[in-house]
């Protein structure tokens, strides 16, 4: 019996206004630490625009954030 082959999950292209919507988001809808966060990354990597910041920002909370896998 021949299987379906399976489909690969395409990821959508992300605007990037919606890293600052998501960043609000993960700070559980507050637009002042994500401000915050915003500018600190910005600080730390100066050739960061403020989208680029965000991004960073986001993805960083998303490892932080990310189940961890134990060694036995």
């Amino acid at each position: 019996m021949a299987r379906r082959p399976v489909k690969k999950k395409v990821r959508k292209a992300r605007n990037p206004g919606d890293y600052e919507a998501e960043l609000v988001r993960l700070c559980s809808g507050n637009r002042r630490e994500a401000e915050r966060l915003i500018l600190e990354e910005q600080q730390r990597s100066p050739a960061f625009s403020r989208q680029g910041a965000a991004m960073a920002v986001v993805t960083r909370i998303r490892h932080e954030r990310s189940p961890r896998r134990r060694s036995l």
